[in-house]
């Protein structure tokens, strides 16, 4: 199962997708010329997007992705500056391919827009849905049992208190546990 890959000044080669995704991207990389790190997609005739660049498992077979027989062109996938708030947007999708149709680069800016639109959409509806900062979680499992067995610092299970002195708030079970050690105690 083949593909015809079109790139650079009209020049196109075959690659065989009866392998993995990662090891076909290598391949496309190589036969045209690009930089092993530099992210890219391919894009029908029609300028649709295959969005590989998003592919979650890389190993992958690169069937799953792509139509035997079909025709696609390289694009380049420029994202936002790193190190900036903009470092995960999509800022362009530009086709290695000289002189490309105007319709496919239409295609190509509606698209690039649309996925901008819908990645901001996203981070929107996230925002009432934040996640617990590292902080919060660290404070959170600070008021956890430890037990000074296991020579850590924390909370004394045989006393009811802190390191520091100050009582511990119990749960049902640890109430129960230290009725149980004081009965033990004084027996």
């Amino acid at each position: 199962m083949f593909i015809t890959i079109k790139h650079g000044d009209n020049q196109q080669f075959l690659a065989n997708i009866n392998c993995s995704f990662l090891l076909l991207m290598h391949y496309i990389r190589d036969k045209a010329g690009l930089e092993k790190t530099e992210p890219i997609d391919l894009c029908e005739e029609n300028g649709t997007l295959k969005l590989l660049f998003l592919v979650k498992f890389p190993e992958d077979s690169a069937s799953k992705f792509l139509t035997p027989r079909g025709t696609y062109y390289i694009c380049r996938v420029e994202r936002g500056a790193p190190g900036t708030k903009h470092e995960n947007g999509y800022r362009a999708f530009h086709p290695v391919f000289k002189h490309p149709p105007v319709d496919l680069i239409d295609s190509l800016r509606n698209q690039c827009d649309f996925l901008e639109r819908s990645r901001l959409k996203m981070l929107r509806s996230q925002d009432g849905k934040k996640p617990p900062t590292m902080e919060a979680l660290l404070s959170s499992m600070a008021g956890q049992v430890v037990g000074k067995s296991t020579g850590k610092a924390g909370v004394s299970a045989a006393s009811g208190t802190d390191e520091d002195g100050s009582p511990r708030k119990l749960t049902g079970a640890a109430k129960a546990r230290m009725e149980a050690s004081r009965k033990e105690k004084h027996r």
